[in-house]
C-alpha cells in the first residue's frame, strides 16, 4: 500500500486522541443507550440488562439489541473512528481507504480467504479454551474464566433466534455493525499509526491485531482474534482499502451466527457452540491453512499486479 502522509499532529497525539475518542465515546455510549432504554422500557429494563435478570421480560431482547449495537460498536468503535478521521486527519474517507479503487475480485477472494481459513480460527479457538494460567495466578485465571462464562451467557440471550427476522437482526448487529466499526477504528485509523510509529508494516500489521484482540477482554479467545486481526491487517496493507477486510470480518462472525441458527432450527444436528473441534481429522486443518495462505499470497499477488495506490487510481 502506498503511504500517504497525513502530519496534522504527531503520531503520538494521535494515538492519545485516538484511543481518547474510544474511551469517551464508549462511555457516553453506555449514556445515551442508558438513556434510550429508560425512556422507552423504564429503569427496571436497564437494570435487567445490567445484571442480565428476567431475560424473557417483554422486550428484552430488543432492549439488549440496542445496548450491544449503540453501546458498543456505533458508539464504542465507529463514532470515534469517524471523528477522529474528520477532525485529526480531516480526511474522513480517504485516509479510512472507503472510497479507494476495491476490485470486485478482492472482495470476493476475502470471503473466500475466511472461509478456508475458518477451521484454523476453530482449532486454535479450541485450544485456547482449555489453557489456564499457572496456580499461582489461579484467582486472575478464575477470574478470566468467570468474565467468559458471563460474556457467554449474555450472547446465547442475543443469538436466540426464533424467526428468520431474529436472523436478519442478529447478522446486522453481531456481524455487520462490528465488521464496518472495528475495521475503521483498528484498520483504519489505528494501524497506519502504528506503521508511521514503527517504519514497519509488518509490526503495525501485528501490533495493531494484538491491541485488536486485548480490548474485546475476552481472554479465552485472545489467539484467534490475533490471527483473524492479523490477516484482516495484511488485506488492508496490501491493498490500501477497507473492504476486503470488512468482509472477512462479517463473514467471520457471521457464519457463527448462521451455523447457530441453523443447528437451533434442526437444519443441522451437531452444535457449533459445544466447545469441541469442528472436525475430527487433523489434514483438514493443515489442508485449510495451506489453501488460506496461498489465497493471501494470491490475495497479494493481484494487488502487486493493480499496482494499487491509496488515491483509488492505478499506476501505468
Amino acid at each position: 500500500m502506498t503511504e500517504q502522509e497525513y502530519t496534522p499532529m504527531g503520531n503520538g497525539k494521535q494515538l492519545a486522541s485516538l484511543f481518547g475518542l474510544w474511551l469517551g465515546f464508549t462511555i457516553l455510549g453506555v449514556i445515551v443507550s442508558l438513556a434510550v432504554i429508560v425512556g422507552f422500557y423504564g429503569m427496571g429494563m436497564w437494570n435487567n440488562i445490567l445484571t442480565m435478570s428476567n431475560t424473557s421480560a417483554p422486550g428484552f431482547l430488543t432492549a439488549f439489541r440496542l445496548f450491544i449495537a449503540l453501546g458498543s460498536s456505533l458508539m464504542g468503535f465507529m463514532a470515534p473512528a469517524l471523528v477522529f478521521s474528520y477532525f485529526v486527519v480531516q480526511d474522513p474517507v480517504e485516509y479510512i481507504g472507503v472510497r479507494n479503487y476495491t476490485p470486485a475480485v478482492l472482495v470476493l477472494l476475502a470471503a473466500v480467504i475466511m472461509i478456508f481459513f475458518l477451521p484454523t480460527i476453530d482449532i486454535t479457538s479450541y485450544f485456547n479454551q482449555k489453557m489456564t494460567l499457572p496456580p499461582r495466578l489461579h484467582e486472575l485465571d478464575k477470574l478470566i474464566h468467570d468474565a467468559e462464562k458471563a460474556a457467554s451467557e449474555q450472547f446465547k440471550v442475543l443469538l436466540d433466534m426464533k424467526t428468520p427476522g431474529d436472523l436478519v437482526i442478529t447478522l446486522i448487529i453481531v456481524a455487520l455493525f462490528p465488521a464496518l466499526s472495528e475495521e475503521f477504528f483498528f484498520r483504519g485509523c489505528l494501524q497506519p499509526i502504528i506503521k508511521r510509529m514503527t517504519h514497519n508494516s509488518h509490526a503495525a500489521v501485528w501490533i495493531t491485531a494484538f491491541i485488536f484482540s486485548f480490548i474485546h477482554f475476552e481472554f479465552l479467545g485472545f489467539v484467534p482474534r490475533l490471527l483473524l486481526g492479523a490477516a484482516l491487517g495484511y488485506l488492508y496493507e496490501w491493498s490500501g482499502t477497507i473492504w476486503p477486510s470488512v468482509m472477512v470480518h462479517f463473514v467471520n462472525n457471521g457464519f457463527s451466527v448462521v451455523a447457530l441458527y441453523l443447528y437451533q432450527h434442526k437444519y443441522f444436528t451437531a452444535d457449533p457452540d459445544n466447545g469441541q473441534p469442528m472436525f475430527s481429522q487433523t489434514w483438514i486443518y493443515v489442508v485449510s491453512l495451506l489453501l488460506s495462505i496461498g489465497l493471501m499470497y494470491l490475495f497479494h499477488k493481484i494487488t502487486i499486479d493493480k499496482q494499487m495506490i491509496a488515491d483509488g487510481e492505478e499506476l501505468d
